[in-house]
């Protein structure tokens, strides 16, 4: 069973990284929405995201938007130590 989760997870994150490049025209092609609104909270439009996405999320965990983007931040350490060689 955590396989399939783990494998559905991925499947989200990436169509969350699709969606944000495609429909919302970011130049970031790793960041998800959700990263993206917790980064960009600052901005009346994201703000309004962020919650409704904290709230949406808020039966399954709290401070999604906040996790999404640490997950976000660690994955592009973790591919900047890989690129050293």
């Amino acid at each position: 069973m955590t396989v399939i989760v783990n494998y559905l997870i991925r499947v989200g994150d990436a169509t969350s990284q699709w969606l944000n490049v495609v429909l919302l025209l970011s130049q970031n092609p790793n960041e998800s929405i959700s990263g993206r609104a917790y980064r960009m909270q600052n901005v009346w439009l994201w703000n309004k995201i962020r919650i409704s996405i904290d709230w949406l999320a808020s039966p399954l965990e709290a401070d999604h938007c906040k996790k999404a983007y640490d997950a976000d931040v660690s994955k592009a350490a973790k591919l900047m130590r890989n690129q050293r060689l």
